[in-house]
């Protein structure tokens, strides 16, 4: 049985108050359990939370944890240094992420905890730390197998597909759809045919999951305005899922000035969407406490 939680889905920065008290206010993090293996992705703000239940449930054995980060803009990785599992000595942590522009990703996560910014700095973090740069696919253990692939967006994004057993999970946060940013940088047929076939490819990536956790920031109306920025209006996530023939549909990465009524909203389209094409997808908002089980 596989096991997803969300404790965070907000992106950009954290929003909280009562207006988001059904989705949450906490930047994105994910808690996903295969058997005895955890997965983390993503240590925006709602990591925090996930990491004081497991000094709970873990206060003194040795415990491995597995983050995978997406990228390191500041609402991916801000949660980190509030992360108490890395305080204490019982715990491993392995880091996933990809390679910056210039600075490796053991550089990125301690410049947020210079002494300028944060009061420790990460080497004198308790827990056993590795850090990996990613590109190909990896794997967790025998069981588990990562494959990461690339997401339009302003910095080096990865998604992740996560295969355990026959069980097919995927996480693409913080992607845009090619066929506008090409078209509008270049408003010719030929730029909008090359984004449309790049998009494809992000298609055969997340294909056949059984859980797709995506990222639809926008309306489409709020979209117009907000091209190039590297997120995705709701009915492109859709669309994304109904040709990946996936099984179920999260959407993420909540916009910071929406609040539950327009998450509400938003949700609610994608369903008419998907009903409009009589797609069985099962489509859920991504919330703070949501749990899903898988197998």
């Amino acid at each position: 049985m596989i096991k997803v939680k969300f404790w965070g889905t907000r992106g950009s920065i954290p929003s909280p108050g009562k207006g988001t008290i059904k989705y949450g206010g906490n930047t994105p993090c994910v808690e996903i359990r295969i058997d005895d293996q955890i997965l983390i992705i993503d240590a925006g703000t709602g990591i925090r939370g996930l990491g004081n239940q497991l000094i709970r449930e873990f206060p003194s054995h040795l415990t491995s944890l597995n983050i995978l980060i997406s990228h390191t803009h500041w609402d991916h990785i801000q949660g980190f240094p509030f992360f108490m599992p890395a305080y204490l000595r019982n715990f491993q942590i392995a880091i996933y992420g990809p390679p910056a522009r210039d600075k490796s990703l053991h550089e990125l996560l301690k410049i947020q905890m210079d002494p300028e910014y944060f009061p420790v700095p990460l080497g004198e973090l308790k827990a056993q730390i590795v850090m990996h740069e990613v590109r190909e696919p990896f794997w967790i253990d025998s069981k588990i197998k990562v494959e990461p692939f690339y997401l339009n967006h302003p910095a080096m994004t990865l998604g992740y597909k996560i295969f355990a057993g026959s069980k097919i999970i995927t996480y693409a946060s913080d992607n845009e759809p090619y066929k506008y940013t090409l078209h509008a940088a270049r408003k010719d047929k030929t730029s909008a045919q090359y984004g449309s076939e790049l998009d494809q490819k992000f298609i055969e990536a997340i294909s056949k999951s059984d859980l797709l956790i995506i990222e639809a920031q926008y309306t489409m109306d709020e979209y117009r305005t907000k091209i190039g920025w590297g997120h995705s209006p709701v009915d492109s996530a859709v669309e994304f899922a109904i040709k990946a023939n996936v099984k179920q549909l999260v959407l993420f990465h909540h916009d910071p000035s929406h609040e539950d009524n327009v998450v509400d909203m938003m949700v609610q389209h994608a369903q008419k969407l998907l009903n409009s094409q009589k797609s069985n997808i099962k489509c859920y908002g991504a919330a703070e406490g949501l749990e899903l089980k898988i197998g």
